[in-house]
């Protein structure tokens, strides 16, 4: 008891400290204030799917040296219906789908590549030579030309649920981005720079990402028509309606937050300085907090941005205790300064208590496996002890120095309307605790029965409303086209040349097989593309383009040669499926965008497959979206579990 005596004593020697030095504490905290607010320009935000990893995360440096390799994780789609009944092969719809191709190719910044039936790559054979040209590179003359074009489109299996659907009143546009950031560069050699310099180049930006999406949203808006109706979906895509989302989410919620904190305010205190002052300090936490987290270079995701609103509703209550106590001392006829120091003796520990386990127990998830978790569990506890700094120091000198009317009826008790209601549900609890406690083990059974129900999920497309355009057009691509959504095995074979093994890549080509006749809850493999699906059609063009030559050849020279006349063609396609060794290899299975649980035994099933089928030939590893998304829902699961048992234990 004594040391709770103490340090009530202390509290109070501190009210007396700011009520004679106010403007010394109220310089201080702004000074404090200004350090924090300063970075608050550079804060970003980040709605991308890798945010939610750790950059160490086994699973995020996969992915980060996959694309670094091979590229492809900014890319959107377009995905464009036709109502005509001759199918996307009518020559004024094919008209329209190249203006809109060009415009693209002009108008979206950052963009890599831009593929569709306009420019897809044709690879045919003419006697003994290779020609490597486009579908559409003679442009159709006539009704023969066009079914000439329908034909081929159809008849090769990289385009199908890729650039067109199977029953042709479906194509697509692919707009690859580029893998590395020009911000602040000048020169397009970015890569080249920063390796010579020693560092290691930057990835495209959000900002870069967003910027690319906002330009092919304003490009579609102008094509689309009757007729001629263009959707789009990707990752930069949904990134950017997120980001937006977010945002106009955060300012919403902030407002309203405002709004109710100083409705609830005036409504205690009658008072236009018990409103003012408190939402003073807690918007100071706030922007403190979000400038520590601009300070760390830290963005603002997707779960963090209920940090604002939980700042603002946790930072006022060290107030509204801190007010409370102040005006019960003025109304029995204490000084201003007797007054604060009596609050501070009063609350002044029961504030920091709340605040110092409120914090604790926040820090808890600080050791989550999700970075945004973790941010929260590290930022979150500075906000509330910002909180506790602004309500302790700049809010007592305010109080000291702000005008205040006379109080009303000093001396008397209160008895508020809201006083008096406490007062008789303490009496209701003292007067029947048996039947008090009865109830609230019932609603507590009730709760946790209800508890029970809840299933884990992850799955962001759902996130948005059903007539949200980007969803609408993410489902679209998932029924006609089989699927949005990209995972992809790095098959490591150790060795150069390893994938010119006709063995390899016939492995490859099993797998492909396996791929799209798998099926795992609502998750079936629409596509695959590997080297050796790019060698098959080398393969078939070099034999007369007959189908029955639509194979893997079995002579290891024979494989070596046709890979180099495709080099030699001029196309650059095979970096999208091999590295310049031959050694590494991507492995593509395109699949409907959903729920991470269901993504999970998918994953689990496919790596099982590829690994016992390519055995010691070569090493596989799982990467992509939807790996990203897999990773995130199952450290989501485990970090609530550890997060909320320690968060038990600090405030215990």
């Amino acid at each position: 008891m004594a040391l709770r005596e103490e340090i009530d004593a202390r509290f109070a020697r501190f009210g007396y400290l700011v009520a004679r030095r106010p403007w010394v504490a109220i310089v201080f905290a702004m000074g404090v204030a200004a350090a924090f607010l300063s970075p608050l320009p550079r804060l970003q935000i980040d709605a991308s799917d890798e945010a939610f990893l750790h950059e160490r995360d086994a699973v995020r440096v996969t992915y980060d040296a996959f694309r670094a390799q091979f590229g492809r994780d900014a890319v959107m789609l377009v995905a464009i219906e036709s109502d005509d009944p001759d199918d996307v092969f009518d020559r004024d719809f094919l008209e329209r789908l190249r203006a809109l191709h060009r415009d693209l190719e002009e108008s979206v910044s950052s963009l890599h590549e831009i593929t569709s039936l306009i420019n897809a790559r044709d690879t045919r054979g003419v006697g003994d030579e290779l020609i490597v040209g486009e579908l559409l590179e003679d442009w159709p003359a006539g009704p023969d030309d066009l079914r000439a074009a329908r034909a081929r489109a159809l008849a090769n299996p990289l385009y199908r649920n890729l650039l067109i659907s199977d029953d042709a009143r479906f194509t697509t546009i692919l707009l690859e981005l580029d893998t590395y950031s020009s911000l602040g560069a000048d020169t397009a050699d970015l890569q080249f720079q920063d390796e010579e310099a020693g560092a290691e180049p930057l990835f495209l930006s959000g900002e870069e990402r967003w910027a690319a999406a906002r330009d092919a949203f304003e490009v579609i808006a102008r094509h689309r028509a009757q007729g001629f109706e263009a959707h789009l979906t990707g990752g930069p895509a949904g990134e950017m309606v997120l980001m937006s989302a977010m945002q106009r989410d955060i300012t919403l919620f902030v407002g309203m937050s405002v709004a109710a904190i100083a409705i609830v305010l005036f409504a205690l205190f009658r008072r236009t300085a018990a409103v003012v002052l408190p939402l003073l300090a807690v918007a100071l936490s706030l922007l403190c907090t979000l400038g520590a987290m601009a300070l760390a270079g830290v963005p603002v995701t997707l779960p963090i941005q209920v940090l604002p609103s939980f700042l603002l509703a946790v930072g006022v209550c060290d107030a509204v205790h801190l007010l409370t106590a102040f005006y019960r001392a003025l109304r029995s006829g204490r000084s201003r300064e007797e007054a604060l120091a009596d609050s501070l003796e009063h609350c002044g520990l029961a504030v920091a208590m709340t605040s110092l386990t409120t914090a604790g127990g926040l820090f808890s998830f600080a050791a989550a496996e999700l970075a945004p978790v973790m941010h929260f569990g590290i930022f979150g506890p500075i906000g509330v002890l910002f909180a506790l700094f602004f309500s302790l120091v700049l809010l007592p000198g305010l109080l000291m120095v702000v005008p205040m009317r006379q109080m009303q009826g000093e001396g008397a008790p209160v008895t508020s309307p809201l006083e008096r209601t406490l007062a008789a549900m303490g009496g209701l609890s003292a007067q029947h605790p048996r039947t008090v406690l009865a109830v609230a083990l019932a609603l507590t059974i009730a709760g946790l029965g209800g508890a029970l129900t809840l299933r884990f999920s992850h799955d962001t497309i759902a996130w948005l409303p059903d007539d949200e355009p980007l969803r609408v057009a993410t489902e679209l691509v998932d029924q006609k086209l089989g699927g949005a959504d990209v995972m992809e095995a790095l098959i490591d074979t150790g060795v150069s040349n390893g994938l010119q093994d006709p063995g390899i890549l016939a492995k490859l080509d099993a797998l492909g097989d396996y791929a799209t006749s798998f099926e795992s809850g609502r998750i079936s493999v629409a596509q695959t593309v590997s080297l050796a699906d790019v060698l098959k059609e080398i393969h078939q063009a070099l034999n007369e383009n007959r189908p029955e030559y639509y194979t893997i050849p079995e002579d290891r020279r024979l494989v070596a040669q046709e890979l180099l006349l495709f080099e030699n063609s001029g196309s650059d396609d095979l970096e999208d499926v091999t590295d310049s060794q031959f050694r590494l290899g991507s492995f593509t299975l395109r699949a409907p965008l959903g729920d991470a649980a269901d993504s999970v035994p998918y994953i689990d099933a496919i790596e099982r497959h590829f690994r016992e089928l390519l055995g010691e030939d070569a090493r596989v590893t799982m990467t992509g979206d939807t790996v990203l998304t897999a990773r995130t829902y199952m450290a989501m699961i485990r970090s609530m579990a550890s997060s909320y048992a320690l968060a038990l234990l600090i405030v215990t």
